[in-house]
């Protein structure tokens, strides 16, 4: 009975994960460059690690000393889904959509003084126009969330009001005077695309955004291992365009409605195994 309880409140607390990954996945099939995540489950090996000082009262075992075998399962990884999402059309000029590998990078001002910016990954590319302070004439190219797009350098863009700007596929930025007098140019500064060499270090934070979680990097790492800027020739951007979701809204219902009734059918054994140990107390009594 004790054994039946195990497996099924394990069983509770992993689907109970699933439900809320798969909410959160239907919840967001409406997100600009969202990722759906995958969620998996694996058993429980063992229960005890060190299971030395008990050798003595385990004669007969057949598992190896230090290892106990134990009953049911548990949550496994939550696994990013990188697959492209859908183009959406919006024929806005500094919307932009990434075809393939890459993530932009956006930089936010650090709440401490003195401290250097914190840089956050998307795939999300809707990007606007902001005056910046001081330098009249002059715009950073700035997320919807208000953090400011790099270039290939990790700097700030920097745009100037007297030139029409346009971004081709590479991620370069050719610039033009309004007035019509000279040809086009290309801006020193071009759209800094980079690829996570494992994109399962990455840890959500918030607004669609990603930062490299420290805590799951192998030991002498550091995040600049994982980020890697892309060539020129490895970049497909779409200006005009942006990345919908990559969540199936039908696949979603359909794990969602799955791991309910899994939950359902493990709340019920639960109750169950209760029952009998409850009767079981009884008898002994």
């Amino acid at each position: 009975m004790n054994t039946s309880l195990y497996i099924s409140s394990g069983a509770l607390q992993a689907y109970q994960q699933k439900i809320d990954t798969s909410a959160n996945n239907v919840a967001n099939v409406n997100t600009t460059g969202f990722k759906r995540k995958d969620h998996s489950f694996s058993e429980v090996l063992a229960s005890q690690i060190n299971n030395q000082s008990r050798v003595n009262q385990e004669v007969g075992r057949l598992t190896p000393n230090g290892i106990r075998v134990s009953y049911g399962t548990l949550p496994g990884l939550m696994q990013i889904n990188m697959e492209q999402g859908q183009a959406i059309e919006t024929k806005y000029p500094f919307d932009l959509m990434l075809e393939g590998k890459g993530f932009f990078q956006i930089s936010y001002p650090s709440a401490v003084p003195g401290a250097p910016a914190e840089i956050r990954y998307t795939r999300d590319g809707n990007f606007h126009l902001s005056p910046i302070q001081g330098q009249p004439g002059n715009f950073h190219l700035v997320h919807a969330n208000g953090g400011m797009l790099l270039d290939q350098n990790g700097r700030a863009i920097e745009l100037n009001g007297q030139y029409e700007v346009k971004i081709d596929a590479t991620g370069q930025i050719q610039l033009k005077n309004k007035n019509g007098l000279g040809d086009s140019f290309l801006s020193p500064q071009q759209i800094g695309i980079v690829d996570i060499q494992n994109p399962h270090v990455l840890r959500n934070a918030g607004e669609n955004q990603f930062t490299i979680d420290t805590t799951v990097l192998p030991a002498g790492s550091t995040p600049n291992d994982f980020v890697r800027l892309m060539e020129t020739n490895e970049v497909q951007l779409t200006s005009g365009f942006l990345e919908g979701s990559n969540v199936d809204l039908t696949k979603e219902m359909t794990d969602l409605m799955t791991s309910q009734r899994s939950y359902q059918m493990n709340a019920r054994a639960v109750s169950y195994a209760d029952q009998m140990m409850g009767i079981a107390n009884g008898i002994v009594r």
